[in-house]
């Protein structure tokens, strides 16, 4: 297995996730784990060598009690990526809608702004977004396993300028036309798009994690949507066609 540079903690993190380390460079891990992390399973031809190398381990005694295989780990001397500086300079550039993603009731309630929300699938219908693995709402919407994503628009700036500013809990939610939902979660009734989601994924990918949730519930509203684009908000001019 090829490993990028990174910080122990976070290759033990890693390591963990998928197995279990044996010494100082060999994992054990699943035969399915392999398959899942290589990029030709699936293919005929790569199946049949991949079982029949799995069988020849067994043969040989190679598979520890739980049937896992010894995989060696190399280290990739140098990782060469943007400085986080281009990285963030990079992403000024997009352009991206505005979100208000909330979970918890009563004085539980939590939330938080993202510009990160996107379409994952329409069949079963899922959206996603990534949350900081340091924020202050991750604790709550895990134990929660549901939230509700709230598309926000021009009118919406309060609500936004609230959410950055206010510590979590109902003083988060003092502006705005905030209600609970039928999955007891906090729904903007007026927001271009509510959708109410349960959890069914979640995935660590560098400093945030991936967080799916399966929609259980929609409401629309019409409305101007703003942008998030180069560290501000902005508002969208239709252009006139000919």
């Amino acid at each position: 297995m090829l490993v990028d540079p990174q910080s122990p903690a976070r290759l033990e993190q890693a390591i963990a996730r998928i197995g279990s380390r044996d010494g100082a460079g060999h994992v054990r891990l699943s035969p399915s784990v392999l398959r899942f992390l290589s990029n030709h399973a699936g293919a005929a031809e790569w199946e049949a060598d991949f079982n029949a190398m799995i069988g020849y381990a067994a043969s040989k005694g190679w598979l520890d009690d739980q049937g896992r295989v010894r995989a060696h780990l190399t280290f990739r001397e140098a990782d060469e990526v943007v400085s986080e500086s281009d990285f963030k300079s990079a992403m000024r550039a997009l352009p991206a809608g505005i979100s208000a993603v909330t979970c918890g009731s009563g004085d539980e309630v939590v939330g938080m702004i993202v510009s990160s929300l996107t379409s994952i699938s329409a069949d079963p219908p899922m959206v996603g977004f990534f949350a900081h693995q340091n924020s202050s709402i991750r604790a709550k919407l895990l134990e929660s396993g549901r939230f509700a994503a709230n598309v926000l628009g021009e009118e919406h700036r309060d609500v936004i300028s609230t959410f950055l500013s206010a510590p979590q809990g109902p003083a988060r939610f003092a502006t705005g036309s905030w209600a609970e939902g039928d999955h007891q979660v906090p729904v903007l009734t007026d927001a271009l798009a509510s959708m109410e989601c349960d959890i069914v994924c979640t995935h660590p990918l560098g400093t945030h994690d991936l967080i799916v949730g399966k929609i259980r519930k929609t409401a629309c509203s019409s409305s101007n949507p703003v942008v998030h684009f180069n560290a501000a908000t902005h508002s969208l001019v239709p252009v006139q066609t000919h």
